[in-house]
């Protein structure tokens, strides 16, 4: 088994995990759902199931108390590297949403992204997926090698964060590790007991 080495290498296992549809690469919808994986994959999963292991300390990015609660510039910082060298895709998010689940996401976007909404210049939710050239990279082996019992914990884990509204993660986020919300812009309304 091999040893991974970077955050980067979290990024693309989380990518490649199955989602709660079941499917191997299901994609990540939105930056701040993916920051919040990354933040919740080193608190209690790491650990918890042994894959600290696998992923050292310094493999793991840093993460501070920022305007949406955890942030750690190293996770879009590896993001954008993995774009840029063709492992992971960043597409436009087109499919419509149950009529519930998008005024939800719509509202915590444009909190979480107040330029996600306006004119014609707005900016797009984006899901991350991985592309063939990333999968096959996975697949190859070369950042290592999960068990078969690793990889079904990260398919769990991400199955419940990608089913989960953003709101939902956000508060559980804000409740258990209060500490990293203390400089959220969205705190009081994340944790309000009122659904809008």
């Amino acid at each position: 088994m091999g040893k991974i080495t970077s955050s980067k290498d979290l990024v693309v296992w989380l990518l490649y995990a199955k989602g709660h549809h079941g499917k191997q690469c299901e994609p990540i919808r939105g930056r701040t759902r993916l920051m919040k994986m990354i933040f919740l994959f080193q608190k209690e999963i790491r650990q918890k199931f042994n894959l600290d292991k696998d992923f050292p300390d310094e493999a793991l990015p840093e993460f501070t108390p920022y305007d949406f609660g955890p942030f750690s510039a190293q996770v879009y910082s590896d993001l954008e590297f993995l774009i840029n060298l063709g492992f992971v895709a960043a597409r436009p998010v087109n499919e419509p949403l149950s009529e519930e689940s998008a005024a939800e996401n719509y509202h915590w976007q444009t909190l979480i992204d107040p330029a996600s909404s306006g004119d014609s210049n707005e900016r797009k939710e984006q899901e991350f997926a991985l592309t063939p050239r990333g999968r096959k990279f996975v697949e190859s082996g070369r950042i290592g090698a999960l068990s078969d019992d690793q990889k079904k914990v990260l398919d769990e884990f991400k199955a419940r964060c990608t089913a989960a509204s953003l709101r939902s993660i956000l508060r559980y986020v804000y409740t258990k590790y209060p500490k990293y919300a203390t400089e959220s812009k969205i705190r009081q309304e994340i944790l309000s007991e009122d659904e809008f």
